[in-house]
Parts: structure tokens; sequence; C-alpha cells
């Protein structure tokens, strides 16, 4: 210590002296407490990490004192002894975590350059106890008997990641006979327990858990927890309690071990009336068959059904705006009202409708037709100039014009309808577009058979459709001979199934018209076509489903 020196002069400079002393005392403290001595704490995660015991039956050889390996993240300190290192446990409160402490100081990290090229012998996975090891290694590129890739293991790491199966992986290499044996180490998540909801009444547990999407055994994920919530929210609202607000109270920590949902229903609400302001073109009744929002009343029971969904209701109103715009009222404006009693569990339901002007047609016109004359194709269609717009008997008219051009072999033929508004007045020219499209004439003709039967005869499909080869492709003789098919009572007629009988027209490929020709089908004679009749052969597909005999 520095001796010390009275008076003025020399109480100040011992004073500096002692100052200066004790400053450079605490920076060499600090210098040394910074220094990282192994002996007492783990390496840092991922920085020469090495766990002590081994891989337990690995059949690998234990690579015993291999010296540690510099990542060239910063020089060991002197005297470094390997470390056991202990991954963080996860897993339920109390519990000694999941151990997957392994390899001997041989383990590398993955970032360790001198791995690179060398051939993996083999890839483990290690710490997984709720997740199939086929479905980690669904995510992994790294394989046996390729050549290890530092680049494809931390691919491989970011895919385990974003999987949200774990919440975190660590990825180590060790040297062994013929190359290396890479191990992913992965922590899973908690998985959820128990899945509970508190304070409902309205509806069921089970309906509630089916609508949430969670299951148990699933990884606890605070993402899935809150889309669970707003699920069950939306089902109450859904199912006339719009006031209901739905809570977390257990999920999303990580130290939950399950899901616990708490509901406030509030009242239930329901429909009490229905009621149109503003219409004169359709009654209320009309109206009231085109929305899904009614009280639905039931009289032996005094009961009211119609439950409030406001979601229904939007959807109402623009179902009712639908229905007026295909009437002619392009400018019809549709709004509701919600009238709830003191209770708030009975509503009147107000839509008020603003019609605006009808629209009429000035003109009806077809374009693109070189088969047909205008004057023709106009005779045969209901709207005319002067009547005003419907969009049914515009569309109905598309299908007649489809209907005309197909009995003639055109059955591709495109008709689009092309309403034009008119800048002066509440008109518009209705415009068909036609695109006519290649004749066909029927060329082969296969019946595919499915089901329990495949080999039913094709003489009893073909003596119940009249349609034959060289005859020209008429739509209309195609819809009678499905006709024909279901009502034989022979086959399955189930749409829904796809099991019912239906006939498919295929436009051929060049190697199809080819062989037709070459084959020169026998003309039927029938309906007095002409066998040199104009148009291109077309496949037919028949398609059946012979019924069960049982």
């Amino acid at each position: 210590m520095p001796q010390l020196e009275f008076g003025r002069a020399g109480v100040c400079q011992s004073l500096l002296i002692l100052l200066a002393s004790t400053l450079a005392a605490s920076v060499s403290s600090r210098s040394a407490d910074a220094q990282y001595n192994p002996a007492e704490s783990p390496p840092p995660n991922g920085v020469g990490a090495t766990p002590s015991a081994g891989f337990p039956n690995s059949g690998y050889p234990d690579p015993g004192d291999e010296p540690p390996v510099s990542l060239g993240i910063g020089s060991p300190t002197a005297g470094y002894q390997p470390q056991t290192m202990r991954p963080p446990a996860y897993g339920p409160p109390g519990s000694a975590g999941l151990d997957v402490s392994g390899a001997s100081a041989g383990n590398r990290s993955m970032l360790f350059p001198g791995d690179r090229g060398k051939p993996i012998v083999d890839v483990r996975i290690v710490g997984n106890r709720n997740v199939k090891e086929d479905t980690i290694m669904s995510y992994l590129r790294t394989r046996a008997d390729r050549l290890f890739d530092p680049e494809i293991v931390q691919a491989d790491k970011r895919r385990l990641q974003k999987s949200g199966l774990f919440a975190d992986t660590n990825v180590l290499t060790q040297n062994v006979d013929g190359g290396l044996l890479v191990t992913f180490q992965v922590f899973e998540r908690p998985t959820l327990r128990y899945i509970k909801f508190h304070g409902n009444r309205g509806l069921s547990d089970k309906a509630l858990l089916k609508e949430s999407g969670l299951t148990v055994g699933d990884a606890l994920h605070t993402f899935s927890i809150q889309e669970a919530r707003r699920k069950t929210e939306e089902l109450y609202h859904r199912k006339g309690f719009p006031q209901a607000r739905v809570t977390i109270r257990e999920g999303e920590d990580r130290s939950d071990q399950g899901a616990v949902f708490s509901i406030s229903e509030g009242p239930m609400q329901r429909i009490v009336d229905v009621e149109f302001v503003g219409n004169t073109i359709a009654s209320d009744s009309r109206l009231k068959t085109q929305i899904q929002s009614k009280p639905d009343f039931i009289p032996y029971l005094a009961l009211f059904r119609g439950k409030v969904d406001r979601d229904k209701i939007d959807q109402d109103v623009g179902t009712l705006t639908a229905y007026y715009r295909n009437l002619g009222f392009f400018r019809a404006r549709i709004a509701r009202e919600l009238n709830f009693d003191e209770t708030q569990q009975w509503l009147k339901l107000k839509f008020v409708i603003d019609e605006g002007p009808r629209y009429q047609i000035r003109n009806v016109s077809v374009i693109g037709n070189t088969r047909f004359d205008s004057e023709t194709l106009l005779s045969q269609l209901r709207l005319a100039s002067g009547e005003f717009f419907d969009a049914g008997k515009m569309q109905r008219d598309q299908s007649t014009l489809t209907d005309i051009y197909g009995g003639l072999g055109h059955v591709f033929a495109d008709i689009k309808a092309d309403p034009r508004f008119l800048d002066e007045g509440n008109q518009l020219d209705l415009i068909y577009n036609i695109t006519e499209g290649q004749q066909f004439r029927v060329g082969k003709i296969n019946v595919h058979v499915s089901g329990e039967y495949p080999h039913t005869r094709e003489s009893v499909v073909l003596d119940r459709i009249s349609i034959r080869p060289g005859d020209i492709v008429d739509v209309r003789e195609v819809r009678a001979s499905e006709r024909r098919l279901k009502a034989s009572q022979l086959f399955e007629t189930d749409p829904a199934s796809g099991k019912s009988p239906r006939i498919v027209i295929q436009p051929p490929n060049l190697e199809d018209v080819d062989e037709f020709v070459a084959e020169k089908p026998r003309y039927s004679g029938i309906r007095g076509q002409s066998p040199d009749a104009d148009g291109v052969p077309a496949v037919v597909n028949v398609y059946v489903t012979p019924r069960s005999r049982r």
C-alpha cells in the first residue's frame, strides 16, 4: 500500500494515489470474474456442447478422450475440462424433465466446418416422448449414406422449429467408424392433459370440444388455444348467444398442463317477428321464403326456435338484394333494424327496402350466329323488347339457345348473356353472344361398368340409349337416354355418391378421328340422317353402376 503524506498538498496527493489503486483493483477483479470457468458451470448451448455419458445402446464406440473442438467462436479457456450439458427440461411442474444427455467429448456442434463432406453413418432422434420418430424424420433431409452438409442440417432444424411440435431442438455430431453419427435432440412442447369448459349451459361440452378443434394429447401451443377460443365464441354467436364471451383461464403459460375456457353466455336471443317495409313488387310471404332468419314458431309446443344469428341476418340482407336485382331493380338497397325487448331476449327483425327503379329491356339481339338466322333464334326466347328484366327468364333463354345448337351436334356451343345498361332512362340492351363451336356426330361408344358386378353385358346398356355411331349428337336424346337408364332400376341412382348413370360427350383427338374413319362404322339409319353427314366424331362414354342383387 502506498505511503500517505500529511499536509494539504500531501493529503491531496495521497488521496489521488489511493483512488487510483482502488480503481485498478476493481478492474482486475471484474476481469477475473469475466473469465469463463467450465469447471463451475456448463458451456453455453450449442458451443462445444458435450453430453457426458455416451450414446447408450447405440452400437458405436465412445471416442474417449478426444480433445475438445474449437468452433471459431472463441478460444477455449486454458484448463478446459468437458462437462455434462443438460438441456432445459420441458415437462409438467415437479417432473424430472426430459433427459437427453448423450455422447462423450467427441460430440460436435453442427456448425463445425470440419464435418462437411463426411459420410453420415446414421441419424438418431432422442428426446421424443409423444411425437413419433417417423413424424420427426419426415421433416429432415439429412439421411444416412449421404454426405454431411451443415446448411441442410440447419434447414432441418428450422423445419422442426416451425412444425410447432417442439420448444427447442439441438443437433450433435460424433465421429464413429466410417463417418459421422448425427443426433437430433428434440425438446417437446407440453401436451394438453385436459380440456375444460366452465360456465356453459346452453351448449354441451361435446359440442364445444368438437368446435374448438383441440384434442387431449396435442402439443400445447398458444396459437391453437387462442384459435379454439375464437371458434368457441363464434359457435355461441351462431347458436343464438350474440353476447357470449369466452376467455382463456389456462393454456397460455408454459407451466400450464391443459386448456380451460371460461364462458359467459349471456341471454339466448330469439326472433319473435320479421317485418318488411317498402316492398311493392313482392309480398312479405314471398320475401320470407328468401331469408334464413325467421321466428320458426311451433304452435302446439308454443315454442320459438328461431335463434338470433347476426351473420345470418347479414347474409339475408345480401340475399334480398340479389333477389331484387334479379328482377331488374339494380339500384335496390336493403337495411335491417334489430329491436329487442327490455329483457334483450326477444327480437323483432325489420328489413327496410328501397327498391329503386326497375330496368326495362329496350332491345334483344344475338351475335356470332351463322348456323341459324337471328329471327329464328329470337322467336324462341321468352324475354322480348319492352319487358322488364328478369334474370330467371334470361337464364332459361340461354338454356333454350344451348338446346337448339346442341340438337344439331354443336354440343359445346357457348352462349353468354350480356346486359348492357344505357345512359338514358332505366333501360338496357340484352345481347346473347354465341360461340357455335364444331358440330359433332357419335363416334365410339364406351360403356364403363363399375361396382360389384363389372361384368354386366354392354348390350344391356346400349339397348337403353337412343344414340348410335354415325348419328349427329343431340343433347336432348342424350338426356332422354340418361333418364331411361335411371328408370330401368338396373343401376344405382345416387347422384350424391356419383353412382347415377351418366353420359359424357368427349371431344376426340386426332388419333380417334383417324381410327374412326378407318373403321367406317355401320350407319344405323335412325331418324333419316345421312351417313355422309357433317361433323367430327366424338367419343361417347356411358358410366353405370349395377344395383346390388341382394
